[in-house]
């Protein structure tokens, strides 16, 4: 389809400080494709007790003359203490097709359960939900919340103007922006059918 490399994960205390102690501003993109809008992504934060909870929200709809040819959405629960994930929850439908994963931090790790089955991952490991910069380090284990699914893409960072640019190669690929206080700025990635598909602040 051609939105599966966007859909790599959905959804990171920023790498250049940490905000976890903190809630931090909500973050709205308009998601365009081939210079058109699609859809959004959301993310919204909140305090509880030492736990920051983030809700990322996905909606895309795209249409040929009239008809939706593609629709996805999914919605991201993630509670953080600290640097640490303590739990997730995320479902996903595209096309009717159903998918995601709960993830619960445990003495050994973190207990992760999705459509992919069952693991039990690093205690620091982290989702793929983008906003977080400090989820994209070469020493943290990754996985993608649509089903549950470990990862491991292989990162090149470049700062230009002020810019953090992360690349994310391997799997379905994205190029993932953030401003020198490690706040998430930007995403853009290319669909299965070769089109363009890009974040724009809300």
């Amino acid at each position: 389809m051609m939105f599966r490399r966007l859909l790599l994960g959905f959804a990171l205390v920023p790498l250049f400080g940490d905000r976890a102690r903190a809630a931090p501003t909500d973050i709205a993109f308009r998601i365009r494709r081939e210079g058109r809008d699609v859809g959004t992504h959301t993310v919204r934060f909140r305090e509880d007790g030492d736990l920051l909870r983030a809700r990322s929200e996905m909606r895309i709809e795209v249409k040929l003359m009239g008809f939706t040819v593609f629709r996805f959405n999914q919605d991201t629960e993630e509670a953080w203490r600290g640097d640490r994930l303590a739990a997730l929850e995320s479902r996903s439908d595209r096309n009717g097709r159903v998918g995601g994963c709960r993830a619960m931090a445990e003495a050994a790790g973190i207990r992760l359960r999705g459509t992919a089955g069952e693991a039990l991952i690093p205690a620091d490991a982290a989702p793929l939900t983008w906003w977080r910069a400090a989820t994209l380090r070469r020493d943290v284990p990754l996985f993608d919340v649509r089903e549950g699914l470990p990862v491991a893409p292989r990162l090149e960072r470049r700062a230009e103007g002020g810019v953090q640019r992360i690349k994310v190669i391997g799997g379905e690929g994205a190029e993932v922006l953030y401003d020198a206080a490690g706040n998430w700025i930007g995403f853009a990635t290319t669909g299965d059918d070769g089109s363009a598909v890009t974040y724009a602040r809300a």
